[in-house]
């Protein structure tokens, strides 16, 4: 009777290592060709991306040369270090991203923790949509894409030379500038100056990518029968514009809508 219950004690035991073996070879690696390419955010700890970024969404590429994560945050690049294992978990601990200062909203911060967060079990559905998971918990899901390319830096020597309004986001310039239509001309030094409508202006922009971020605007003060237009067109210099240059139309945009749009030459 004892020789039996040693017999089935040990059945048992090897049953249950049986049991794990399989358990473990249930876990099949996600090739690494399975994993090259773009991936772009889907969602954040459970938000929609395009919620919890109102410009540009973050995404990465797997650079398995190098054993790194490379991608953008929703506005600063990033890179780090990676390791992942047989079991499809992965950890990297120590991303450095870029320092820009971004003034479009997001939650660029929340993304890099939890990229960032250890242990991170990865999952691959049929339909290429990657899950990075903590306790069965889905912290990130990316989807396989093309990342939009960025149209390159429009550089000082593009934006030289005059500029003549020819757009104003629901104005009437014709109504509004009667004395003449406003003008920009980008000199030397990040320094601007034009015609207001009526009055000359000066001041000073940097230039972050495609961004441009006015100071001071500075004023003659000649005695103009209408002020209003000349108002309205300097006080548009207090916000960061993004800019588009197409041929001699340069453009000036808040969050994608046209605020001024300008025409390169001096008006006859």
């Amino acid at each position: 009777m004892k020789r039996i219950l040693i017999l089935v004690a040990f059945v048992a035991t090897i049953a249950t290592l049986m049991s794990g073996l399989q358990s473990c070879k249930s876990v099949k690696g996600i090739d690494k060709s399975e994993l090259a390419g773009d991936w772009i955010l889907n969602s954040l700890n459970g938000e929609d991306a395009k919620s919890a970024f109102s410009n540009r969404i973050p995404h990465f590429q797997f650079d398995f040369e190098n054993n790194t994560l490379v991608g953008n945050g929703g506005c600063n690049n990033f890179s780090g270090s990676f390791t992942l294992t047989p079991e499809n978990k992965i950890s990297a601990p120590a991303l450095i991203s870029t320092r820009m200062a971004c003034l479009d909203g997001n939650k660029e911060p929340q993304f890099l923790q939890a990229l960032s967060t250890p242990n991170l079990v990865l999952s691959l559905d049929k339909d290429n949509v990657l899950s990075f998971s903590k306790d069965k918990g889905v912290v990130l899901q990316f989807v396989k894409g093309m990342v939009p390319v960025e149209s390159a830096a429009i550089d000082a020597e593009a934006l030289s030379g005059v500029w003549t309004l020819s757009s104003m986001a629901g104005e009437d310039i014709s109504v509004l500038f009667s004395m003449g239509t406003p003008t920009i001309e980008f000199l030397p030094e990040n320094r601007v100056s034009g015609n207001a409508g009526c009055n000359i202006y000066r001041t000073s922009y940097t230039q972050d990518g495609n961004t441009l971020t006015f100071g001071l605007v500075m004023l003659t003060k000649r005695a103009c029968p209408s002020l209003k237009g000349e108002g309205l067109f300097t006080s548009l210099f207090s916000t960061p514009f993004q800019i588009q240059l197409n041929g001699d139309k340069l453009t000036f945009l808040k969050d994608g809508n046209m605020v001024l749009e300008f025409t390169k030459g001096v008006e006859k």
